[in-house]
């Protein structure tokens, strides 16, 4: 039976194009949606603090020592540095601003391009703090349960990420996750910021402004106390995350986050007072700018995963259907057969 080349080569090319769409999930699309090199994210947050006035303290105005509910503001800027094969240096600085106080803080991590878990980082890479799990975003696609962590830098510790259901918010599914981690402060630019010791006069002074149990303790050993009493800091944070369910992409996020002057008062650390609390949570202009990246990444991964693999697959099939219906090529008999129709017809 011969063959026409035209079929030939319909059929050959239809097995190329059911080959690729075969090919383009296990392949394609884990290379394509990888963490791109341009990564540039500034995201705002808006909320109220409590700081200690350390001009109040130091002027030994006890009752305004501490002020309560300044507005707030935190601006994050997440972006790419440099890449190296599958790994990806991120930036993370954030500025915390309340009142005429600023706080800035910068982070450097390694990460899995694929995963976006804090891996090794090359040599040549400097300034990177070592870390373990998720540091600054979650992966594609992530997985509703407790499997990942997180990578604190304030605490210098990982911590488990709770998941907390499912969500619906403008238009988009998402994952509700809940950090939580309590520890010693560890951060070197934060500590900086904070007294080392405070005047055991200051701290006796302070004891009406004290929760009662640390009060009492402060008493009952203040003869043994140094003068001045070192202090030590520690830090409780709370995130609650909602993470799109196709992109990973956090689009809403509220933090609560305080800091804590303790001292050692007799046998283990009494919490002084709190010199630092925050409480924010993503301005609508940021939530607005999240969702739209969740939205045109969205459509992105649609056209990727699903939308490219069936167009292949069916116009691979048609190929290879129109191959088939056309494939043998005519036959001198069947060529004067139709040249006697034609004649008839005529």
């Amino acid at each position: 039976m011969a063959f026409r080349r035209s079929s030939i080569l319909l059929a050959v090319l239809g097995i190329v194009l059911i080959a690729l769409a075969a090919t383009v999930r296990p392949l394609i699309v884990p290379w394509a949606t990888r963490l791109p090199d341009d990564i540039d994210v500034t995201l705002k947050y808006v909320g109220t603090a409590t700081l200690l006035d350390s001009k109040a303290l130091a002027a030994g105005d006890v009752e305004h020592a501490l002020v309560s509910d300044v507005p707030a503001t935190v601006d994050r800027r997440v972006h790419v540095v440099t890449t190296k094969g599958d790994k990806a240096l991120i930036a993370d600085d954030t500025t915390v601003r309340v009142g005429e106080t600023k706080m800035p803080s910068s982070f450097k991590y390694a990460v899995d391009r694929d995963n976006l878990q804090a891996t090794d980082a090359p040599a040549n890479w400097k300034g990177v703090q070592p870390a373990k799990g998720l540091t600054v975003a979650f992966p594609i696609a992530p997985k509703a349960d407790d499997r990942y962590t997180y990578f604190d830098p304030m605490t210098q510790s990982t911590t488990r990420v709770d998941f907390k259901g499912k969500d619906h918010m403008r238009g988009r599914d998402v994952y509700n996750y809940r950090m939580t981690v309590t520890g010693a402060l560890k951060d070197r630019t934060t500590l900086a910021t904070l007294p080392p010791a405070l005047p055991k006069a200051l701290a006796v002074s302070l004891l009406p402004q004290l929760p009662p149990a640390s009060a009492a303790e402060i008493r009952r050993n203040a003869a043994t106390l140094p003068d001045p009493i070192p202090l030590a800091y520690t830090v409780s944070t709370t995130a609650d995350l909602a993470v799109d369910q196709d992109t990973g992409i956090v689009i809403d996020a509220q933090l609560r986050q305080q800091v804590t002057a303790n001292t050692a008062a007799g046998s283990a650390q009494t919490p002084l007072l709190p010199v630092f609390a925050l409480n924010v949570a993503a301005t609508p202009a940021s939530h607005k700018d999240l969702v739209d990246r969740a939205s045109s990444t969205g459509t992105m991964l649609l056209v990727l995963k699903t939308v490219t693999p069936l167009a292949l697959l069916g116009v691979g099939l048609l190929l290879l259907t129109i191959a088939v219906i056309r494939r043998r090529r005519p036959t001198a008999p069947d060529t004067a057969a139709k040249q006697a129709a034609e004649a008839a017809a005529g």
